[in-house]
């Protein structure tokens, strides 16, 4: 039962994936720039107006970390909509947008001033744009059958 369902999800979705897509062109494909781009003007907003509440920077987070899966689906895949061979990329993108607000500072900053330090996030970051394209790969299985 889970066999199938798996098989399903391994395939990618039509016409997202180039056989020769770079590195950066890979990478770019999964990081949702557009929601981080709305977190960072969220956020300035947030701490220009509000004094760096971090209850309403938890509340922006949790909203942009809903929306990015969603934003992947329809914005960025074609044909839009949610469907199982989309799973990955919409993973995807809901962690890079939360590696994204960590590297940033965010409310994990606010939160826990003592304890965040600029450098867990910014080693993060290079850890997960590294892993993306790799863990693409391994999901997707997409070299070629031993001749």
């Amino acid at each position: 039962m889970f066999k199938g369902f798996i098989r399903r999800m391994r395939i990618p979705p039509t016409n997202s994936f180039r056989a020769d897509e770079s590195y950066f062109e890979k990478l770019l494909r999964y990081i949702p720039g557009d929601i981080v781009a709305g977190w960072v003007a969220l956020n300035g907003v947030i701490v220009g107006e509000a004094g760096n509440s971090p209850i309403l920077q938890w509340i922006v987070f949790g909203a942009l970390l809903i929306l990015s899966p969603l934003y992947m689906c329809y914005m960025k895949t074609d044909p839009p909509g949610i469907s199982l061979h989309k799973a990955f990329p919409c993973l995807v993108a809901a962690l890079a947008f939360a590696v994204w607000v960590f590297a940033l500072g965010g409310p994990f900053a606010a939160q826990w001033p003592t304890l965040y330090k600029p450098v867990f996030g910014s080693v993060l970051l290079i850890l997960t744009t590294l892993i993306i394209p790799v863990l693409e790969k391994i999901f997707y299985d997409t070299t070629p059958p031993a001749q």
